[in-house]
C-alpha cells in the first residue's frame, strides 16, 4: 500500500517553532548553575544565538522562501540585541552595539513610515469593519497575509474593548440585537468571572504560577467576549456603496456586491447547506449568484452561496438590498419571500 504524503508544514510555523525553541534553550542555559561556572563564554554563545542564529532562522524559513519580507530579519537581529541586554548577564555587546544601534534607528524609521501607510490604508477600508480595515493596512505594509490576519484580530479586539463603550453604530446599519445575545454575553462573562475567581483560589494552593496562567487565559476570553458584543453593536450588517457588508461580531465578515445577490427572503430556520451566520434564530436568507469567500478569525475562511443572517427588521433589510425605500409594496414581497424560505 502506497504511503500517504505528509502535509507540508507552513514555513511560518517552522520559523516560529524554531525561534521559540531557541529562546527557551538560551534562557534555560542562562538561568542554570552552569552559567555561574563560565559566565563569559556562555554569555557570548547566548548573545550570538539571540542575534545571529535567530536572524538566520528567520532568513532560512521565512525570507528565503518569500513568506517573510527582508526587514523581518533586521527586526529579529535588533530584537535579539535588546533581549541580550535585558536577560543575559555579561553579554559581550560591545562588538554589536554599533551595528545594533544603527539597525534599531533604521527599524524605528521604517516602522514610522509603515505606520502611516497602515493608518492610511486602514482608513480607506474602514467600511470593512475593525478587523478588515486593520488587516488591509497591515497587508499594504507588506505584512504576510496570515500574520496580518492574526495581528488585525488582536488589535481590533483591544480597540473595541477600550473604545467601544463610547461609540455608536453608524446610521443605516441593520441592528442584530433583538435576539438577546447581548444579555446572554453579559451572563456568560459574569459566570466566567465567578468561575475564574474560584479556580484561581483552588489552583493557587497547588501552584501560584498555574493559577495566574489560568486566570490570564480567562481574562483574555472575557476581552474577546466583550469585543465580540461591541462589534455586533457597532458594526452589524450594513448596505453601502452598492455592497452588502456581512459581519458577525469579530467572528466572520464578507463584502458582497449587490449585483451578486440573487434574492433575499425571510426565514425562520437555517436551510440545509446554507452558511449559518445567525444569532440563535435567523430572519433572512441571502442567496447569491455564485459562492463568496467569508473571512473568519486568524485567517480562517469558508465559501458559500447562501447565507443565513439575523436582522431585527428583515423588511427594511430587503428594501435596502433592493436599492429602494421601504413602502407598502414591500409587505407583500416579504410575505411571498417567507413562503418560499421554508424550514
Amino acid at each position: 500500500m502506497a504511503a500517504l504524503p505528509r502535509p507540508a508544514v507552513p514555513p511560518l510555523v517552522l520559523a516560529g517553532a524554531a525561534l521559540v525553541a531557541l529562546y527557551l534553550a538560551v534562557f534555560a542555559i542562562v538561568g542554570s548553575t552552569a552559567f555561574a561556572r563560565a559566565p563569559d563564554r556562555i554569555a557570548l554563545g547566548a548573545t550570538l544565538d539571540l542575534t545571529i542564529t535567530a536572524t538566520l532562522i528567520v532568513w532560512w524559513f521565512g525570507v528565503r522562501r518569500q513568506v517573510l519580507p527582508r526587514w523581518a530579519a533586521v527586526v529579529t537581529f535588533s530584537w535579539g540585541i535588546t533581549m541580550a541586554r535585558a536577560w543575559v548577564p555579561h553579554a559581550p555587546l560591545s562588538a554589536l552595539v554599533a551595528v545594533g544601534g544603527a539597525l534599531e534607528v533604521v527599524t524605528t524609521c521604517w516602522l514610522l513610515i509603515r505606520i502611516r501607510r497602515v493608518v492610511r490604508m486602514a482608513w480607506a477600508a474602514r467600511a470593512e469593519g475593525p478587523i478588515g480595515s486593520i488587516e488591509a493596512g497591515l497587508v499594504a505594509a507588506r505584512i504576510p497575509a496570515r500574520v496580518a490576519a492574526i495581528m488585525a484580530a488582536e488589535l481590533a479586539v483591544l480597540g473595541l474593548v477600550l473604545t467601544g463603550w463610547f461609540r455608536r453604530p453608524r446610521p443605516g446599519a441593520m441592528a442584530m440585537r433583538s435576539t438577546g445575545w447581548m444579555t446572554i454575553a453579559a451572563l456568560i462573562g459574569f459566570l466566567v468571572i465567578g468561575e475564574t475567581a474560584a479556580m484561581h483560589l483552588l489552583l493557587a494552593m497547588w501552584s501560584p504560577l498555574v493559577a495566574w496562567i489560568a486566570t490570564a487565559s480567562s481574562v483574555y476570553l472575557i476581552l474577546w467576549l466583550i469585543a465580540d458584543a461591541q462589534a455586533i453593536r457597532l458594526y452589524p450588517v450594513a448596505v453601502s456603496d452598492a455592497t452588502l457588508h456581512v459581519r458577525l461580531g469579530v467572528r466572520w465578515r464578507a463584502a458582497i456586491p449587490l449585483a451578486e445577490i440573487a434574492s433575499v427572503t425571510e426565514i425562520q430556520a437555517v436551510p440545509d447547506g446554507a452558511v449559518n451566520l445567525a444569532l440563535f434564530e435567523p430572519t433572512v436568507l441571502v442567496t447569491l449568484r455564485a459562492s463568496v469567500l467569508l473571512r473568519g478569525l486568524l485567517g480562517k475562511t469558508r465559501r458559500g452561496d447562501r447565507i443565513a443572517l439575523t436582522i431585527d427588521d428583515p423588511r427594511a433589510f430587503i428594501a435596502a438590498v433592493a436599492g429602494r425605500p421601504r413602502g407598502p409594496a414591500d409587505r407583500d414581497t416579504m410575505t411571498v419571500g417567507a413562503s418560499h424560505a421554508g424550514t
